[in-house]
């Protein structure tokens, strides 16, 4: 009998996190000073960092409130404290798999479905009305930072350019979501681009199940947000909240400044916070590679290197690592209780 060895395949995401660590200690032992970057953290005011992750987690409450709100002017019922948990899930997701900057609401959407049967259009509707005011939050946010930066400091061409190249990708793949989500028709050829490719990778697969319930989601996805934008005072609340929640964002990296006894101009915050979320959309959020951008930013501003890296540090201490072991608490009870749900229902 002749035993057959099983091979085995490497986790893609892991070779990312692993690639990513590498660079990032190669960083610090090229270009920072170790001695002097513990200096500083050793003078950290806990009280203004503790606000740090206060200011985190009501981000993620606002977050949760505008879903919540944008799923209730489409007559979809969930409670505050399910809108919390999926949105932590979806938190987790962005911060470990690479990818445009898709897979929270990707996850959002797939677990609530699965919970609550609600239509899968709705949820989607819900989660890229959501996604369209968090890109021009972020779109104005870098516009007006830009725009501080230049009347303030003698910015180098090559970096104001870069940063104007940045804002003009923003503004384009918000522009195509905006675009996608009012004509039907376009996303009638993204269902077919997506058919085409998968039938290409699996010649003997029947499209046609999948491009029905597919063209049925679409429907139901245009007719949520037609019923969105035909409500504009119910957006209003959900508008503020968003801009709440990113006000709470934002001030995660302003409290970990004054934590560490360095008041920082509004505009370099600005520029760094919403740069490092741009990068969200091409999928090089992973571990390593934006702290070394956002520490290379804050330097190229006029901020020590030492100071940019403790910032840096500290900043992601909050949005990485809180957000990863909270958000990973969440995917767990989250997965229990649907298994629950799915063992009752058989």
């Amino acid at each position: 009998m002749i035993q057959t060895k099983k091979t085995r395949r490497i986790n893609p995401i892991f070779v990312v996190l692993v690639l990513g660590l590498v660079a990032f200690i190669l960083y610090i032992v090229f270009f920072i000073n170790p001695a002097q970057v513990i200096a500083i953290l050793s003078k950290t005011n806990l009280a203004y960092f503790a606000g740090a992750f206060v200011a985190y987690s009501m981000f993620t409450i606002c977050s949760s409130l505008v879903w919540q709100r944008l799923l209730s002017c489409l007559s979809v019922k969930i409670s505050k404290r399910k809108a919390l948990l999926y949105t932590w899930v979806g938190l987790f997701f962005e911060a470990t798999v690479p990818q445009l900057g898709w897979s929270g609401e990707v996850s959002k959407t797939y677990l609530l479905n699965k919970d609550s049967k609600v239509d899968a259009g709705k949820i989607v509707a819900s989660v890229v009305g959501q996604k369209i005011f968090t890109m021009t939050t972020s779109v104005v946010a870098l516009a007006l930072g830009l725009g501080l930066v230049l009347i303030n400091y003698s910015l180098p061409l090559t970096t104001a350019l870069l940063i104007a190249f940045i804002l003009s990708l923003s503004i384009l793949g918000l522009s195509i979501v905006y675009y996608v989500s009012i004509k039907p028709t376009a996303t009638k050829t993204l269902l077919g681009w997506v058919i085409k490719i998968i039938s290409f990778f699996r010649k003997r697969w029947n499209p046609q199940s999948f491009q029905s319930k597919g063209e049925e989601t679409l429907g139901n996805f245009h007719v949520g947000i037609s019923q969105l934008k035909a409500k504009p005072r119910e957006l209003i609340f959900p508008i503020a909240l968003a801009v709440t929640g990113f006000i709470f964002e934002i001030s995660v990296v302003f409290l970990t400044f004054m934590a560490l006894g360095y008041p920082v101009p509004i505009d370099k915050v600005l520029i760094v916070f919403t740069l490092a979320g741009a990068l969200q959309t091409v999928g090089l959020t992973v571990f390593g590679f934006t702290e070394i951008v956002m520490t290379s930013i804050f330097t190229f501003l006029g901020i020590p290197v030492d100071l940019s890296f403790s910032v840096t540090l500290l900043t992601r201490v909050v949005n990485l690592w809180f957000r990863l072991a909270v958000s990973y608490v969440a995917l767990q009870w989250a997965g229990i209780k649907i298994i629950k749900q799915s063992g009752s229902a058989e």
